[in-house]
């Protein structure tokens, strides 16, 4: 009897081994994610009529260069806001991406000049005048004036009819980030524009007056 179980495990520890040598060797990896770089400003403002000059952007997994793709064209002719979006993938497919913005403003003095206390029902959204066609404004939806998630954002005249303030982040004192659309001045003294804030604000027309 003492045999027949010395021989039992004998034959149940090679069967053991034979199933562990069997088994596959598990792998591991490390995965490398891509970082990308925009080669200067990530907001460009020019003149209609000068010439854009594309300045690319620069990506890398570790040690190695990565190719970037660029999207979207610039029209220095025509005055707007214009988006280069670039990307670029690392060897395990994971991707990373960026947008510079280039705004093409008109050339000539502007005849508005926008800064002043402006109102949008009884609040009031200061604004202050940087240099001809560029703004900064501390209540940019029109909410309640002094609330922590009010938005201070730096915004552009094109041409006396339109209105942009670029993506910005931590716009408010809470972190808000946010962006206009091309919004319409419809007057020295009246002005609109849809802004588009995380985590807070709707979509709705803001039409401001003075």
């Amino acid at each position: 009897m003492k045999n027949i179980k010395t021989l039992c495990f004998l034959i149940l520890a090679f069967g053991l081994l034979i199933s562990c040598s069997n088994e596959a060797e598990i792998g591991s990896s490390i995965t490398i994610y891509p970082i990308l770089t925009i080669n200067g400003d990530d907001i460009v403002l020019i003149n209609r009529g000068t010439t854009y000059v594309e300045s690319g952007a620069k990506a890398t997994a570790g040690t190695a260069n990565l190719p970037v793709k660029t999207s979207g064209m610039v029209n220095s002719n025509v005055i707007g806001v214009y988006k280069v979006t670039y990307e670029a993938f690392n060897s395990d497919g994971f991707s990373v991406s960026a947008i510079r913005t280039v705004i093409v403003i008109d050339p000539n003095p502007s005849k508005i000049n926008l800064a002043g206390d402006w109102f949008r029902g009884a609040n009031k959204n200061v604004i202050t005048r940087n240099s001809d066609r560029v703004y900064q404004c501390d209540n940019a939806t029109g909410y309640i004036t002094g609330n922590d998630n009010n938005l201070k954002m730096t915004f552009y005249n094109l041409d006396d009819t339109k209105i942009y303030a670029p993506f910005q982040e931590n716009a408010s004192k809470t972190g808000l980030s946010a962006e206009s659309n091309i919004g319409t001045i419809t007057g020295a003294n009246s002005f609109n524009w849809v802004l588009n804030a995380s985590g807070f604000f709707g979509t709705a027309v803001r039409s401001f007056v003075r």
